[in-house]
C-alpha cells in the first residue's frame, strides 16, 4: 500500500513476512526481523516500515460498512460481518478474530521497528526520526481501531518476550492516552509532503489528522478543535472538486487524500470491485446500501426528506443531495458506460437474480474505472483512511459541542458540502441557528460524506444512537416494478437486526485469544 518506487520493497516484505509473521494474535516471537542478520542499513529499515503499510487494506475493513445502518453484506464469505449486524455473532465470529488479528499484527510490525531500528549503524537522524514516526502512527492508528472496536485492549509497545504472552486488558481510556503522547511526539519529526516518487508515505498532517479523530472520538472537544485547526492551517489540503474520483482509481493522488490503503494494477490489486460491483460489471454485489442510507440525503433545498417540500415519494431521487447519485446506484444509473437498472425486465442486476443486490441498490462510489482480471485481482483503487472532509468535519463538530460556534464552524461544514459537483445550500446561522441545529447537521453530513469509509460504525457508537438506526427491519429499495415478488408496492425486506445495548456498543474479544491469553478477560454481555 505504497507508492509504484516502493512496490519491490512491499513485495520483498510481503515474501518475508509470509515466512516470519507470527500465528499468534497479539503474540510476537524475539526472532522476528530483529536477528542477527537483519537492520544492517537504511534499506532493512524502510523495508521494514514499508511492510506495515499493507495492514491498512484488509478485506474486513473494507466490509466494516455492513456493520452498521448503512450496507448489507447477502454471504459470509469472505467476511462474516452478517452475524455482526444482524445481531447473531458470537465470540467466534471470523469478523472479531479477523479484525483483532490484523490489527495487532500491525502493531507487531511496528514494534519490531520501535525496538529494534537502532541496529542500523549510521543511519542519518533524520531519516530515523522519520521512518520511526511512520511506524509509531500506523501503530496508533490500529491501537485507534482496536479501542473503537473492542475498548479495553492489551496495550503491547515492544516485542514480546514468551513470559509476556499471557497479557491483561488495558483500560481504554489508557491506551488513548498513549495514542495522543505518541501522534503528539511523531508530528514534527514526519514532513508536510513528500515527492511524488515517495507519496502515501505518512506526513504531519496525518499525525494530526488521527490525533484529531481520536480527540473527537473520546470527547476531547476543545483539543479536537485545535488539532484539526493545525491541520487546516498547514495549508497542505483542500476539498477536491471531483467526489467520485477520490474513490474510482482516477485520483490517487489528491490534495482531499491524507492516508490511504494503495494498490498497483498487476502488482499489488485487490478484489474491492467484485464486492461492490453488480453483476453487469462483474460484481457479486455483496456490499449493498440500505434505504437508511438512502433516505439520510437532503433534498436540494437543504431540507430533509421529511422537511422538504421537494421531496416526491413517487420520484425519490431526483431534487436530492448529488451525493445520493455519486455514492448509490439508483435505476438508471450508468457505470463506467454500463447502465444498471434492477426494473428492467430481465437485467442480470434485478432483484433474486444471482449475485445481484438484496436490497435493490449498489454502491457506484468505489467502483473503479478500470476492472480487469479475475475476482481476487479486479481493481487497483485506493481505499480512504484519513480525508481532509473529516478533518473538517471534526472541527465543526468538536466547536459545536464545545459551545463555540463562530463562523469558522459554518466555513469548515461549507467547504465539505459546497464542493464543486455537490453544490449543496450553505449553513447559515439562519439555517441552523443553535447548537442542536448544528448537531443534527453534522450528523447527518459525516453520515452522508462517508459511506463505505470506516466513519459510521465509530459514529453510532459515540453518538450513543445505535440502539435506535441498528435494531428492525433493514429495508432496501421501494418494489413498484416486479409484481411477481410477495413485496410487490413494498419496500424490500432485506433482514431483520437486534441489536442488545448492554452487549453490541462493543465487540467482544475473539473466542481464540481468551483460549489463547489466560490473562485476558471477555467484555460484558459476550
Amino acid at each position: 500500500m505504497i507508492h509504484k518506487s516502493y512496490i519491490k520493497i512491499l513485495t520483498a516484505a510481503i515474501l518475508f513476512c509470509m515466512v516470519g509473521c507470527s500465528k499468534d494474535l497479539d503474540r510476537q516471537p524475539l526472532d522476528n526481523l530483529g536477528n542477527t542478520t537483519y537492520w544492517s542499513s537504511q534499506e532493512d529499515a524502510e523495508r521494514a516500515v514499508t511492510e506495515i503499510y499493507r495492514y491498512l487494506g484488509s478485506n474486513e475493513r473494507f466490509f466494516i460498512s455492513c456493520a452498521t445502518d448503512d450496507s448489507y453484506s447477502w454471504s459470509n464469505w469472505p467476511v462474516d460481518i452478517q452475524f455482526v449486524a444482524n445481531g447473531s455473532a458470537t465470540p467466534g465470529t471470523g469478523t472479531f478474530g479477523n479484525f483483532w488479528k490484523n490489527l495487532y499484527q500491525q502493531v507487531a510490525r511496528a514494534n519490531d521497528v520501535t525496538d529494534n531500528i537502532d541496529r542500523v549503524l549510521n543511519l542519518d537522524p533524520a531519516i530515523k526520526a522519520r521512518l520511526l514516526g511512520e511506524a509509531r502512527f500506523l501503530r496508533a492508528y490500529a491501537y485507534q481501531q482496536l479501542t473503537g472496536l473492542f475498548g479495553d485492549v492489551p496495550l503491547i509497545t515492544h516485542i514480546q518476550a514468551p513470559e509476556e504472552f499471557d497479557v491483561e486488558k488495558t483500560p481504554k481510556a489508557e491506551v488513548v492516552q498513549f495514542i495522543l503522547d505518541e501522534l503528539s511526539a511523531i508530528s514534527n519529526d514526519l514532513p508536510e509532503t513528500y515527492a511524488a516518487s515517495e507519496y502515501g508515505r505518512i506526513t504531519k498532517g496525518a499525525a494530526l489528522a488521527l490525533k484529531a479523530r481520536v480527540e473527537l472520538y473520546n470527547e476531547r472537544w476543545q483539543e479536537a478543535a485545535e488539532t484539526a485547526k493545525q491541520v487546516m492551517d498547514l495549508g497542505v489540503y483542500q476539498i477536491d472538486n471531483n467526489y467520485l474520483s477520490l474513490f474510482n482509481g482516477d485520483n490517487k493522488q489528491s490534495k482531499e487524500i491524507i492516508v490511504s490503503a494503495q494498490y498497483l494494477p498487476n502488482v499489488y490489486p485487490n478484489p474491492n470491485a467484485t464486492w461492490i460491483g453488480a453483476p453487469s460489471l462483474a460484481g457479486w454485489g455483496q456490499i449493498v446500501p440500505l434505504k437508511s442510507l438512502v433516505d439520510a440525503y437532503e433534498c436540494v433545498d437543504g431540507l430533509p426528506i421529511d422537511e422538504s417540500p421537494l421531496y416526491d415519494a413517487n420520484r425519490p431521487f431526483t431534487n436530492r443531495d448529488p451525493r445520493l447519485t455519486l455514492t448509490i446506484v439508483v435505476p438508471g444509473t450508468q457505470v463506467n458506460n454500463t447502465v444498471i437498472d434492477i426494473t428492467k425486465p430481465g437485467s442480470p442486476d434485478a432483484l433474486g437474480q444471482s449475485n445481484a443486490s438484496f436490497s435493490g441498490y449498489y454502491y457506484k462510489k468505489y467502483v473503479p474505472t478500470t476492472i480487469s482480471g479475475g475476482w481476487e485481482t479486479s481493481s487497483a483503487a485506493d481505499v480512504m483512511i484519513l480525508r481532509y472532509a473529516e478533518v473538517l468535519l471534526t472541527y465543526a463538530e468538536a466547536k459545536i459541542e464545545s459551545g463555540q460556534i463562530d463562523q469558522s464552524v459554518y466555513d469548515a461544514i461549507n467547504q465539505v458540502r459546497q464542493r464543486n459537483g455537490v453544490n449543496m445550500p450553505a449553513a447559515t446561522t439562519a439555517t441552523h441557528p443553535d447548537q442542536n441545529a448544528l448537531r443534527e447537521l453534522i450528523r447527518r453530513e459525516r453520515h452522508v460524506e462517508f459511506p463505505v469509509e470506516d466513519n459510521r460504525l465509530f459514529d453510532i457508537r459515540r453518538w450513543r444512537i445505535a440502539e435506535q438506526v441498528m435494531p428492525g427491519r433493514a429495508l432496501g429499495i421501494f418494489n413498484n416494478f416486479d409484481s411477481s415478488r410477495s413485496d410487490y408496492n413494498n419496500y424490500v425486506l432485506v433482514e431483520t437486526r437486534n441489536f442488545n445495548p448492554s452487549r453490541d456498543y462493543l465487540w467482544p474479544i475473539p473466542a481464540n485469544e481468551i483460549s489463547l491469553n489466560s490473562g485476558i478477560t471477555q467484555n460484558p454481555g459476550w
